[in-house]
């Protein structure tokens, strides 16, 4: 689950455990600095990639996995994982959004997040209030799950499907 909260009221991650707002790059020592550039790159299809990419930034096999472990605990990373091309297998997406009151936030964003092609859930300032993206396999699901989101929540839910993607990825200058 991933909810971000604008302002003070910091991000809820990894658990369900509630995290700083941010952890300010001079806060990483220059090991996982490195290490984080070298991840960017993505992880060497090698019997040892972990020792790879220690190789490439000067620590130790084991190290890298302490520090990889450490982050993701900490919530710098997310995960370690492959970035999936639902576009290229078929499956269609959404942004999608819904105002909720105050009063209702947290029931809401647990009902969207109870959704499996749920990738982001964000609350923002205005209305709508939660903005989240879902992806599924064809197109008569995704509507079906919008429309129960809808029934369940309460609220009409505005749909607005890719029309043109022009970016996906990002790679941080460390």
């Amino acid at each position: 689950m991933m909810i971000t909260w604008q302002g003070s009221r910091g991000v809820l991650s990894r658990g369900g455990r509630l995290l700083n707002e941010s952890i300010h790059m001079n806060e990483l020592d220059d090991a996982d600095r490195e290490l984080l550039r070298v991840l960017q790159s993505g992880i060497p299809l090698t019997s040892q990639p972990f020792k790879e990419i220690g190789e490439r930034a000067g620590l130790s096999e084991a190290e890298t996995i302490e520090r990889i472990q450490n982050m993701l605990d900490q919530g710098i990373m997310r995960k370690v994982g492959a970035i999936i091309s639902p576009r290229n297998l078929g499956y269609v997406s959404t942004l999608a959004a819904i105002n909720a009151p105050e009063a209702e936030v947290e029931e809401v964003a647990e009902l969207i997040n109870g959704y499996k092609g749920v990738t982001h859930n964000y609350l923002r300032e205005g209305e709508p209030n939660i903005w989240f993206t879902m992806t599924e396999p064809d197109p008569e699901t995704l509507d079906k799950n919008l429309s129960d989101i809808e029934k369940a929540a309460g609220h009409p839910v505005r749909r607005m499907p890719v029309e043109k993607l022009y970016k996906i990825g990002v790679k941080f200058d460390i």
